[in-house]
């Protein structure tokens, strides 16, 4: 979809974010469940006045306000899957997690991207099993502004739009990921040399690579090491680590693929880090593909679209696991797919 400007500012909002809609009661996998709600400012001074939330309200161990879960769920929610907040005081009183999710909004004051979080089951048969292409700049971006490097910035526009273009090929998946692997490594170099060329990006060419090395244990090595919720769902993955990947998703893992680079491709504006997006994305479609050869879900998109989404839920809502994978990816060496 082309960018909308709004106010001066240019916003990339893709056409599954403007369809989606919250199923509410009739969401397989609530997410007023197993994680904290942080609560903001301005409704934790509305929080205070009503007794029955004032309760539940609680200080967590980084000083955040949150409302205490019994059982891993939210107290609020009804039998029926509703928000007791919502029913009884409007959507507006909700605090800013459960009013937006899984909403997400990235402003780098120039542009904004729009995107939805995968830990959404809804959101994950959007992006996912629809096959709905994201949207991507590709551009240099005009202007300037003090947060950031703008020849930097539309450097990482280019190198994202180009590494998307990688995987939305028409070869295999596998062979998609790997290119998009060896270009990122191109990337890194570039970036590690503060050399922030676009002509370099745009003259780059593929050198043929090694890429028979199908063992994905160290894969599965480092989600042992992660920080999730279901420590069953940990062992189940575990499980599937000898699975055969299917061919027959590839459309789907590309998609997941460029998820990762609309969510996360451009924190390497602070952190210079490029090769962590992408092999992030790899470990999913690894991961995700054997979970789905395992239990036999090549044929049950529905099925397979809780495996994307409780695979986001778990990994990707953690500063621990995003700090880990940090430092592991330049340690391990992963293999290709």
């Amino acid at each position: 979809m082309p960018p909308q400007e709004e106010n001066n500012t240019m916003k990339i909002i893709p056409e599954f974010y403007k369809s989606f809609a919250c199923l509410a009661s009739d969401c397989p996998d609530t997410c007023c469940k197993d994680w904290d709600i942080v609560i903001d400012d301005n409704t934790l001074d509305f929080y205070r006045t009503v007794p029955e939330i004032a309760k539940r309200v609680k200080t967590d161990k980084d000083g955040d306000k949150i409302i205490s879960f019994e059982n891993g769920i939210c107290p609020f929610l009804t039998q029926k899957g509703l928000c007791n907040i919502q029913q009884k005081h409007g959507a507006e009183k909700l605090c800013e997690t459960c009013r937006s999710f899984p909403r997400i909004t990235e402003d780098y004051t120039l542009f904004e991207e729009h995107m939805l979080t995968l830990a959404c089951p809804e959101a994950a048969r959007l992006m996912i099993i629809s096959h709905d292409r994201f949207s991507f700049m590709e551009n240099s971006i005009a202007g300037s502004c003090d947060e950031y490097d703008s020849k930097m910035m539309s450097f990482l526009l280019r190198s994202r739009h180009l590494t998307a273009e990688i995987l939305r090929g028409e070869q295999c998946f596998s062979e998609r990921i790997n290119a998009a692997i060896d270009f990122t490594e191109y990337v890194q170099q570039l970036i590690d040399d503060e050399n922030f060329s676009i002509e370099n990006l745009d003259s780059y060419s593929p050198t043929p690579s090694d890429h028979h090395s199908r063992d994905h244990k160290n894969v599965f090595l480092l989600h042992k090491k992660l920080d999730v919720m279901d420590k069953q769902w940990l062992d189940h993955i575990s499980d599937c680590a000898d699975a055969t990947l299917p061919d027959s998703i590839d459309e789907e893992l590309a998609s997941l693929a460029l998820y990762y680079l609309a969510r996360y491709y451009l924190t390497a504006i602070s952190s210079y880090d490029v090769i962590t997006t992408v092999k992030r994305a790899y470990c999913a479609a690894v991961v995700c593909a054997a979970v789905i050869s395992n239990e036999k879900a090549e044929n049950d998109a529905a099925r397979r679209a809780l495996i994307y989404q409780k695979y986001s839920k778990e990994i990707e809502h953690s500063d621990e696991n995003l700090d880990f994978f940090t430092e592991a990816f330049f340690d391990i060496d992963i293999g290709y797919f």
